[in-house]
This record gives C-alpha cells, sequence and structure tokens, in this order.
C-alpha cells in the first residue's frame, strides 16, 4: 500500500483541522466519563486492546496476567499459541491471577475452590465436583479474540478487523520506508528494567503530551539536543499515529545524559562494524493506551493504565540489545538515565495539565480548552489525531463545533504529492 505520511509541506490547514475540536474542560475527571471510556475503549472484547508483548512471556507452557489490563488472562499453549481470556473463574466470578507472576505449567487452577481450567480455557474439573461434557464447554474460560503483531498481542474484535490490519500494515511501511524496518523486530532485545508509575489526573492527558513535539524544545533540554524535533515527520492510521525524529546535530549536547548516550551510541555501532541510523527515535502510539518508542539504542514498552477519573498508572517496561552491555559496557544505565530524566520532567507536564484543566473549570474562564500549534510540521498534531478518535469512538461531538458533520480520520493521511 502507499506510504501516507505527513512532512511540513502536506500538513492539512489550520481551518481543516479545527474541525476536528478538541476535548472541552468537562471531558476531563469526570466519573461518568470515565465509567463510559472503561465500557467504550478500554474493554478487551472490543478493542483493540493491548494485553502483552512477546518480550514479557514465556515460550513455555504457562499463564499470566496480562500486561495492560488486570482483567485480561494470557495463556501460552505448549505449542506457542498465545490465548487471552477474562480473568475470572466461572465458578464463583473470583479473579484467578492477582500479581503479575508468570505461573508455569498445564492448567490454570483459581486458587480459590480449586477449579482447573486447560491452557485453552477449557474447564478441567472443580474440587469435589463432577461435569457433564456440555457443562465443561459452558463453564470454560471466556475467550477474547487477539491479534499478534511483531511480538505484541492485542485484544478485541476490532483487533482482528480490516481497519486495525491496515493500521500494522501502515506501521510497516512508514518504518521500510525510513531504512529501519529491523527496528521493529525485538527478537535480540532483553528487559533490563521495568517500574509503574503512579500519577495524579486524567489518563488522557498522557496520551496529549505523548502527541505533542510542540513541548520538546522549550521543556526537554536533553531530548531536544538528541532528537531534532525540526525534522519531525507524522504518520497517521485509524487508531495509532508514529512520529519520526533525526537524531540532532547537537550530539545530546544540552544534557550529560544524553551526551554519553550519543557518544556510547557511537562506540556501539563501531564495535558492531556497523553504521547507526541517522534517526534519534520513532514514537508511535496505539490508542487508547499503549505506546512503543523506539529510540535509537533503547525500545520502551509504556502503558497508561487508568484507575480512576483522576488517577492512572503509567507501566514502563525498558529494553535494550542483548550484546550491548558486553561491547559498551555502562551504556545500558546511561541511557536509562537519560530517558529517565526526561521522565521526571513530564510527570510534571502531565499532572500540570490536568491542574490547569482544574483551575480553567472552577474558574469558569470560558476559554479554548486547547489551541494547538498546527504550523510547519505541526508539532501537536498528534494531539488533535487522539481527540478525535476518542470522540469518534466516545460519540461525543464538542456542543460548539461548526461543522456540520463529523471530519474522517482519513483527513490525517493526504494523498501523496
Amino acid at each position: 500500500m502507499p506510504l501516507e505520511m505527513h512532512t511540513s509541506p502536506q500538513v492539512p490547514s489550520t481551518t481543516q483541522i479545527a474541525a476536528t475540536v478538541p476535548l472541552g474542560l468537562d471531558d476531563y475527571g469526570d466519573p461518568v466519563t470515565y465509567a463510559e471510556e472503561r465500557r467504550r475503549l478500554f474493554s478487551p472484547a472490543r478493542g483493540p486492546l493491548y494485553v502483552g508483548h512477546d518480550a514479557l512471556l514465556p515460550t513455555g507452557r504457562a499463564h499470566v496476567r496480562a500486561d495492560g489490563d488486570d482483567r485480561v488472562l494470557l495463556t501460552r499453549t505448549a505449542c506457542g499459541e498465545l490465548r487471552a481470556f477474562a480473568n475470572v473463574c466461572s465458578h464463583a466470578l473470583r479473579p484467578i491471577v492477582t500479581d503479575d507472576t508468570v505461573l508455569t505449567g498445564s492448567c490454570v487452577t483459581c486458587p480459590f475452590h480449586h477449579w482447573s481450567f486447560q491452557l485453552d480455557g477449557e474447564l478441567i474439573g472443580g474440587r469435589s465436583m463432577s461435569f457433564t461434557e456440555d457443562e465443561r464447554a459452558r463453564l470454560g474460560l471466556r475467550p477474547f479474540p487477539t491479534t499478534s503483531w511483531r511480538g505484541a498481542h492485542f485484544s478485541g474484535d476490532a483487533a482482528i478487523g480490516p481497519s486495525f490490519r491496515d493500521d500494522l500494515d501502515r506501521v510497516e511501511d512508514a518504518f521500510a520506508a525510513h531504512g529501519v524496518a529491523d527496528w521493529l523486530d525485538f527478537s535480540d532485545w532483553v528487559v533490563v528494567a521495568e517500574e509503574d508509575e503512579a500519577y495524579r489526573g486524567d489518563w488522557k492527558t498522557f496520551l496529549e503530551v505523548y502527541g505533542d513535539c510542540y513541548h520538546v524544545p522549550p521543556y526537554h533540554a536533553g531530548l531536544a539536543s538528541f532528537a531534532d524535533c525540526a525534522s519531525l515527520e507524522w504518520v497517521f492510521g485509524e487508531a495509532m499515529h508514529l512520529q519520526f525524529v533525526h537524531l540532532s546535530r547537537q550530539a545530546g549536547r544540552r544534557s550529560a545524559a544524553y551526551a554519553a548516550w550519543v557518544e556510547g551510541l557511537g562506540d556501539y555501532h563501531a564495535a558492531r562494524g556497523e553504521r547507526g541510523s541517522e534517526l534519534a527515535v520513532v514514537w508511535s502510539a496505539f490508542y487508547p493506551n499503549v505506546m512503543l518508542e523506539f529510540y535509537n539504542g533503547l525500545r520502551v514498552i509504556s502503558v497508561v493504565i487508568p484507575t480512576g477519573p483522576e488517577s492512572y498508572v503509567n507501566r514502563v517496561h525498558y529494553l535494550v540489545p542483548r550484546d550491548m552491555e558486553e561491547l559498551v559496557p555502562g551504556l545500558v544505565q546511561v541511557i536509562l538515565d537519560a530517558y529517565g530524566e526526561t521522565a521526571v520532567q513530564d510527570r510534571v507536564l502531565n499532572e500540570s495539565r490536568y491542574d490547569g484543566v482544574v483551575v480553567a473549570r472552577e474558574l469558569d474562564l470560558g476559554i479554548e480548552p486547547y489551541h494547538p500549534n498546527l504550523t510547519g510540521p505541526a508539532p501537536e498534531l498528534g494531539t488533535l489525531h487522539f481527540h478525535r478518535w476518542w470522540r469518534a469512538e466516545m460519540g461525543r461531538r464538542h456542543p460548539a463545533a461548526r461543522a456540520g458533520r463529523p471530519v474522517s480520520l482519513s483527513e490525517f493521511r493526504p494523498r501523496n504529492t
């Protein structure tokens, strides 16, 4: 399929994009809206909802609570097939797995009454009980459809639909067009750190900040001297976006950690006898809540997990090439330190965004809820794309919208010129 990409000359006009209408102040921190989001956006049955990655799952027979949703149970059969089920025992509706421990073995057993299930979800039996074949079939674990792509697993009817497959194809095309198709391969990457970071605010603010390159140059000195945001190129799908950003000529010099990252990368590629990529990072977001970050020398799997109308957790997994520490001792920690420097700043950025929404709402300021920068490479276009997706999925239309019709998501993918 042809590559559909935003470069500076192809950015849609402000008038065209204004028809999307950013989210209003009342769309944040509202319990009723949050309950509707859980039903519409975070349903493993509807999807597409990220549930796990091969880098975090065993290859043998095992089961584990899903990475992005503790209501989902993932199983891995002896032949390597991954299945997703409701993490609820059919006996008394209690969660079967309540932590992130990977459990190996040929069956799933509920700890409360020892009902057990095959890794394909079929009921084996219950303690001191017998079942007919019909009962075994009826009382098995409730399955969810899944799609697996490049080691990542998504659940839901939408995840197996053509629209989501088109999005995945678009990602493949874009990485290939930039000469980094191999960046999608996680097979020789290892997890070196994991963390769950609790945040205050509405989960949507995290996705807003992630789709916004506008704040990087003034706010993230180190990151901005590593990744040149003036080189930003967008790629959009129905429920995803990509940001391709090249390495900065400043070589990270505005931060000791980022400068050491760039220097270490040179040593690493030299030790492997290869030429490194000119790309600094590809930031990818798959809505509603998973971000796969492809840095030069680092991969990050980041999952935003809402825990309430005004709280969420960012679950993060850090991966590096298997041979990095051996070839350049200390480089792994250097990279983690640099990323952590930006993450600390992002916490302030995310939580202050929500604080501002609350203040504006309390003071009834009557101002525009979000006035995006759509000039040049349109650095905040990802935020508006997320807003538009949210409105479409939630069936919402801002009362101040002037457009007489919903604007198609396809307008974020202009025809090639």
